[in-house]
């Protein structure tokens, strides 16, 4: 790639300074579509424990998704944080009655909050995420690489 003098091609960053990768949101909110209506087929249709297992796993990485989309520059390890600290919050408030309290008052709650707290479902969270940063981040360097232009013959 030929450029001006002084000038960089758009991959690249002046020296200690990454390129902050900005995914398109339209892409992540049809990404979170999807995972949330699949994540629905798991947790209505599969028989237990897988259904619970995958619905859990699920729930985590549409969160993760959710964190993307409203902040699209977010690197995928803060992006796991926050997703991870919100599932076990959720958790964490089954453990003490509220989400129940919650769901009695607001049925549909339910799906966002759960019912009752289960140690198997933090595990099921941190595996849910885990898989999504590893994704974003291999969907992110893999976008980031540059790509040679195809020749013909």
């Amino acid at each position: 790639m030929t450029v001006p003098d002084g000038a960089r091609p758009p991959h690249v960053a002046p020296r200690g300074r990454r390129v902050a990768r900005v995914r398109r949101r339209p892409v992540v909110a049809l990404v979170l579509a999807l995972v949330v209506m699949v994540g629905f087929v798991v947790a209505t249709r599969v028989p237990d424990p897988w259904g619970d297992v995958g619905g859990d796993v699920l729930y985590a990485v549409a969160t993760f998704v959710l964190v993307v989309l409203v902040a699209p520059r977010v690197r995928p390890l803060v992006a796991g944080a926050v997703a991870l600290g919100w599932c076990w919050a959720v958790e964490a408030l089954q453990a003490t009655g509220v989400a129940a309290a919650v769901n009695d008052a607001v049925p549909p709650a339910a799906w966002l909050l759960g019912s009752t707290f289960a140690v198997r479902d933090l595990v099921c969270y941190l595996v849910g995420v885990a898989l999504a940063c590893v994704v974003d981040a291999g969907v992110g360097a893999r976008s980031a690489t540059p790509r040679r232009p195809r020749t013909s013959g």
